[in-house]
């Protein structure tokens, strides 16, 4: 066979996390851990101020980041609070983060197709791994991947909470390869976005395919090496 590692991608990609939009599951989330917080606080303002206040902060923290480095949303949180003028321990971070979350897991669905072509390319002895951009604490992710069946699938899975880097960088790629023990010129990237995806994985040499999200902006006209409209179409690619 062509490659001897597939590497893919987790949001839109194998799992829809964009059942519904950011914004509006960012308020949720809030609205479900602000209770937690204001029975420390009996102070804080209503929920809606304090969820602006939130955000101007996550903003502010996110627009900090270079292009290459990630946050965790634990620490993030506490960065938060912590400018709110809120002192608390990591356990009330914690639980807090948990209650936001739990409005985007709820609405996350398994994209058509993925445990049936990760069965197929295991079955062939190729080694399976993970690349995937979240804020959000790797726990979180596994658990929901376990949920669907596709975890067993995998051999390694880098998330960028976990390292501090993100795609597009050349670096989580590295990672990964390194995992798989491959040259990169051996490997085959399965991603939905064109800028961290499709663009990080050639610029690491590895072989890039779009899985098409019709939503999804080229401003840089970046090529894939391959376009899927669905994820049996890997079969031919990788397996043929």
């Amino acid at each position: 066979m062509k490659f001897k590692a597939v590497l893919f991608d987790l949001g839109s990609t194998l799992i829809e996390y964009e059942n519904q939009d950011w914004p509006m599951l960012g308020k949720m989330g809030v609205a479900a851990g602000y209770p937690l917080i204001k029975k420390m606080f009996p102070h804080l303002p209503g929920v809606e101020q304090f969820g602006e206040t939130f955000y101007k902060y996550l903003r502010e923290i996110l627009d900090g980041r270079d292009n290459h480095s990630e946050i965790e949303f634990y620490d993030t949180c506490g960065r938060i609070f912590s400018y709110m003028g809120l002192s608390m321990d990591d356990g009330i971070i914690e639980k807090f983060v948990d209650k936001y979350y739990q409005p985007v897991t709820e609405q996350i669905t398994l994209i058509p197709g993925a445990v049936e072509i990760l069965d197929k390319i295991k079955g062939h002895g190729l080694p399976i791994g993970l690349v995937s951009n979240s804020i959000f604490p790797e726990k979180f992710h596994r658990a929901e991947m376990e949920r669907f069946g596709l975890l067993e699938y995998f051999d390694f899975t880098v998330f960028s909470s976990a390292v501090g880097i993100r795609k597009p960088s050349k670096e989580i790629f590295d990672m990964a390869l390194k995992k798989a023990d491959v040259k990169s010129s051996q490997a085959i990237f399965i991603g939905d976005r064109f800028d961290s995806d499709i663009a990080g994985a050639q610029n690491a040499g590895i072989t890039a395919v779009w899985k098409n999200r019709h939503e999804r902006e080229n401003p840089d006209n970046v090529k894939p090496d391959y376009s899927i409209m669905n994820l049996k179409e890997l079969k031919s690619i990788i397996i043929q």
